[in-house]
């Protein structure tokens, strides 16, 4: 498949995607409230407890973790779980992501597959081109070309279905 067809694949599979998404609900208005009236005030309680002074040492919110594996992800409200290439359209997802942040400047999947593993989970294995001034990207594979382009490029990830979304985790190189 040359590039132009990959392109043009791509174009398609997108404008697919984008035709199948859900338009977002429109939310109801709300009603405002009367000003407030003016009523007795409370009684002043004094406070039988001393306040804690909170200090660059107490934790003020509760930290997120992230999942140090996950590559990329999308919720199963995102996309047709009956479609065909899910494993492409979050790394494509990932990849715009890289784009938008700079880290990449374009990228291009030659082909991708799932198949299963000896484990009887999926495996995900995608082979790309990227084109990015970061010397990155050469470090799992590819190989230098002109132009910034780092071609033949390959990734396998865990392809993971859960509950609410489906998964490309535990990033590594082909074989």
């Amino acid at each position: 498949m040359n590039i132009h067809n990959t392109r043009f694949f791509l174009l398609i599979f997108v404008l697919l995607l984008s035709a199948c998404a859900q338009p977002a609900q429109a939310l109801p208005p709300t009603t405002t409230l009367p000003p407030p009236t003016e009523t007795s005030t409370p009684p002043i309680e004094t406070p039988t407890e001393t306040p804690t002074e909170v200090t660059a040492e107490t934790p003020t919110e509760i930290p997120v973790v992230t999942d140090p594996t996950l590559f990329g992800a999308l919720s199963k409200s995102e996309i047709n779980p009956l479609a065909s290439r899910i494993h492409e359209a979050i790394f494509i997802k990932v990849m715009d992501d890289f784009i938008t942040s700079g880290n990449v400047i374009e990228y291009q999947i030659i082909t991708s597959e799932v198949f299963p593993s000896s484990d009887g989970t999926l495996i995900a294995e995608i082979y790309y081109n990227v084109r990015t001034a970061d010397p990155a990207w050469l470090a799992d594979g590819g190989t230098q070309a002109a132009d910034n382009w780092v071609q033949n490029k390959c990734n396998r990830f865990d392809f993971v279905n859960t509950e609410t979304e489906f998964q490309l985790k535990n990033r590594r190189m082909c074989n």
